[in-house]
């Protein structure tokens, strides 16, 4: 008896655990940073400039090369030891170490390497705002299914009003105080909640979907989110000036950083462009050697392999320089274009402040006006709610028409979905606010 018990409570338990298995919007927003794909290949754009800026700095420091041949000759030859014309088959070997050092280019390298930083920079800061808009976009779909289930449940309400209104008409039509096309006339408003109820439950299932399609979850599997207590309106707290909310996001958002970080890349590529004008200069060494089997033969068993390789050796240092005089104003073209891309990274960056601006100006606006909406649609809702209880209290005292009587309903009905709307379009975008203002986006 004892261990059907402990079986029960243990079924009963999971069975707790995965009924509470619902999804809050941090869990969304931390399940969706970690799978998109967009920000997986922010993350490789990332790297790759990583990888690139560590190629730059490298390139700075002296480059070392071995070399080693095998020849076999036939016919007339020059002997590689002697030097002298032979008709002779030969078979020679030969290797080397060779070194290079830049020593001026101009400040290429410098040039490339500050460049290579910003563009790192720039990566990161276009990494984080590709994690802001899935963090937006998350926020927006889980909204839109929050909004959709107070639509269904407003939706069931206005149902089982309807239901309850019918089942009144039908016992007064019973008893001969009301006609039957009163009957049949709430019988069509019933439908038309019912199939309205059918909307609502489908507008939460495709809000639903486009969730699960952002975080990329498999359509079949089991997914409900956390229903949080929300705010009204009037707990929230309102406003900095826009003007201010835009110097913060102008200071902080990720997209503004990275314009001033391309801009900056942008302008060291003209100085790497302009580095050709210059001068270059490298120092040089280099150690070689070889040994051929003619040497071997005249010089006998005595003078062996490891002898000649060292007889052979040959070693030079020494500087290189290259001064450019004419190159088909190659490097004219190349300055110019640098200072065409500095400047469409200047106007990129010009664009991004007038957008991020704009876009906050108008998100401060809709705040207010969803603001205002929602204050009056609450007042009109009182009228509605009064209304409409006027109504019922006279279509039982027949003193109203069905018809009249529904009309009345349906505008109650309408306004407080329209509440509804008013209730969550200010909530997010009070939330897209509360983004630039780098609040925590939670409910």
């Amino acid at each position: 008896m004892n261990k059907k018990v402990c079986l029960f409570l243990c079924l009963l338990s999971s069975f707790g655990t995965y009924a509470q298995d619902q999804w809050s919007l941090e869990r969304c927003i931390n399940f969706g940073l970690e799978n998109n794909i967009q920000i997986k290949q922010a993350e490789l754009d990332s790297k790759s400039a990583e990888v690139n800026l560590f190629g730059t700095k490298m390139s700075s420091l002296p480059s070392l090369n071995a070399s080693a041949g095998l020849n076999y000759s036939v016919g007339r030859s020059i002997d590689p030891f002697t030097n002298t014309i032979i008709d002779s088959d030969i078979t020679s070997q030969n290797g080397g170490l060779n070194a290079s050092l830049p020593v001026f280019n101009g400040f290429r390298i410098r040039n490339s390497t500050l460049r290579d930083q910003q563009s790192l920079i720039a990566t990161d800061f276009s990494l984080e705002d590709t994690k802001n808009t899935v963090t937006l976009n998350v926020v927006t779909f889980y909204t839109n299914i929050l909004f959709n289930l107070e639509l269904l449940e407003v939706a069931k309400l206005r149902l089982l009003t309807t239901k309850t209104q019918e089942n009144r008409i039908s016992t007064q039509v019973d008893l001969g105080a009301l006609a039957i096309s009163d009957l049949l006339q709430i019988r069509q408003q019933l439908a038309n909640d019912e199939l309205a109820v059918i909307t609502a439950e489908n507008n939460v299932e495709l809000s639903t979907l486009s969730l699960k399609q952002a975080l990329q979850i498999p359509v079949a599997q089991e997914f409900s989110i956390d229903s949080p207590q929300l705010p009204t309106p009037e707990e929230l707290v309102v406003l900095e000036s826009s003007s201010v909310v835009y110097q913060y996001a102008l200071k902080n958002q990720p997209i503004i950083k990275a314009s001033v970080a391309n801009e900056a890349a942008a302008r060291y590529g003209v100085g790497i462009a302009k580095s050709n004008y210059y001068p270059s200069v490298s120092l040089n060494a280099g150690l070689s050697t070889n040994y051929s089997d003619v040497a071997a033969n005249a010089l006998g068993d005595s003078f062996t392999y490891l002898d000649q390789l060292d007889f052979n050796q040959r070693k030079f240092v020494g500087f290189s320089l290259t001064i450019p005089i004419f190159n088909r104003f190659q490097v004219v073209n190349s300055v110019q274009q640098a200072k065409i891309n500095f400047d469409r990274s200047s106007y990129r960056l010009t664009s991004a402040k007038n957008q991020l601006q704009q876009t906050i100006e108008q998100a401060y606006l809709d705040v207010k006006t969803a603001s205002k909406a929602y204050s009056a649609l609450e007042n009109s809702l009182e009228a509605a709610e009064l209304a409409y209880e006027n109504a019922s209290q006279r279509l039982d005292l027949g003193a109203i028409d069905i018809v009249s009587f529904t009309q009345i309903k349906n505008d109650y009905e309408r306004v407080k979905s329209d509440l509804v709307r008013a209730k969550y379009d200010f909530i997010f975008k009070t939330k897209v606010l509360d983004f630039y203002q780098g609040k925590p986006l939670n409910f």
